[in-house]
């Protein structure tokens, strides 16, 4: 009896979207790329390296907002960004992705895909 030693892999690959905007228009970015069939965001509050804020009381003035994507849609998201951090006052930002090489279980990389389909 032969064994077949082929690996299960997905059409559909993963990468996390990492965007650092304004924290006043977090709540924005996180709305637009949501609006591109995104069903994971998180977001964390941090500081720039400016000299001028190394030093202040305030909690943070950035936010960083992590998103899950999958790479078909990635070329669009980035190009949404791309044009509204051109286009918006204190809309200024920055973003990249990181390609994700596996997702632990078929449920949750179903979830992170938006494959509403397939999750129980």
């Amino acid at each position: 009896m032969a064994t077949d030693s082929k690996k299960l892999t997905s059409t559909k690959k993963l990468s996390l979207l990492m965007t650092v905007v304004h924290k006043e228009k977090a709540d924005y970015f996180l709305d637009l790329i949501e609006s591109n069939n995104v069903n994971l965001q998180i977001t964390l509050i941090g500081n720039g390296t400016t000299k001028s804020q190394i030093f202040t009381d305030e909690v943070g003035t950035k936010a960083v907002i992590l998103s899950i994507v999958s790479d078909d849609n990635l070329d669009k998201i980035l190009k949404v960004l791309e044009e509204k951090f051109l286009s918006l006052r204190e809309g200024k930002g920055v973003s990249w992705a990181i390609p994700l090489s596996s997702v632990m279980g078929v449920t949750f990389f179903n979830f992170l895909s938006n494959n509403r389909e397939s999750v129980i």
